[in-house]
């Protein structure tokens, strides 16, 4: 028997809601093929069978709250059902319903690591106006400009991307920002919004990234100060561009930046937006 274990599916993983089984006990299963979806506070995908063989058991079923590494079912890879749990436990079934407090899996989530964030990162920030007149956006995204100015100024390469969806907020991964070109930035963002707010990011779409970009000015907000990431060392939040100016603010925590330190990052970033190859 292979035991499945509920997977790590981003850096900072400790848990998961299982939504829906697509297999019940004595059904085949092959290796690679979707065996259950997951819902998590940064993404909801399929995850595939780990092994070829049968299906022989589930301990978790569709609306359970799992633990990573937590022994969710059980494949016989000899081909021989072994399970006793009944088929009707396992169908698919919506989502659970929010909790108690009214916030569901992933805005609850959400809202723990935010006070987690809160109580175990000294945050410090710092702002400045930055004029963007001389860019010329054109068809281009906003977000497009700070993310490549932000790989650049920090020396970075994969930025993560604050995108609010229903039900909450998740954070897919831009890779190589600081090589590629504003056109090719600004195709991938469209790319990772709407794959998140239609439900098909994967895994690998939310891991890795190095510091995030939240453009709160895309609603109209002129300043805003977001709780970092736990794991990042800051995060970009550039406001509403009123009369080609904004204000950029750079949150950032203190244990990796000192004041100093920070300030000159934020004014290496304005230099990259501003710089004629970027202008341009």
């Amino acid at each position: 028997m292979l035991d499945v274990e509920f997977p790590r599916l981003a850096d900072t993983l400790v848990e998961g809601t299982i939504t829906l089984w697509y297999k019940r006990p004595g059904d085949a299963v092959r290796k690679g093929e979707p065996l259950f979806a997951v819902e998590t506070e940064k993404v909801n995908t399929d995850v595939e069978a780990p092994a070829a063989g049968i299906l022989g058991e589930i301990l978790a079923d569709a609306g359970a709250i799992a633990q990573v590494g937590q022994v969710i079912a059980r494949i016989s890879e000899s081909g021989t059902p072994t399970g006793q749990h009944t088929a009707m436990n396992v169908l698919p079934t919506p989502a659970p319903a929010p909790a108690a407090d009214g916030l569901g899996t992933m805005r609850r989530r959400i809202a723990e690591r935010m006070l987690e964030a809160r109580a175990t990162i000294a945050q410090g920030a710092c702002t400045r106006i930055v004029d963007l007149a001389s860019i010329r956006r054109e068809k281009r995204s906003w977000t497009a400009f700070f993310v490549r100015a932000l790989a650049r100024g920090a020396n970075v390469r994969n930025i993560g991307i604050a995108v609010e969806i229903p039900g909450g907020l998740v954070v897919p991964v831009l890779r190589d920002a600081d090589t590629r070109t504003v056109d090719e930035i600004s195709a991938s963002i469209a790319d990772l919004g709407t794959r998140a707010k239609s439900g098909g990011l994967i895994a690998a779409d939310v891991t890795g990234g190095e510091f995030t970009v939240t453009n709160v000015g895309a609603t109209g907000t002129l300043m805003a100060f977001p709780l970092i990431n736990p794991g990042e060392p800051g995060i970009l939040a550039p406001g509403a561009i009123i009369d080609g100016k904004c204000w950029l603010t750079l949150c950032y925590d203190r244990a990796k930046f000192d004041e100093y330190a920070a300030d000159n990052l934020l004014q290496r970033i304005e230099a990259h937006l501003i710089e004629s190859d970027v202008a341009q």
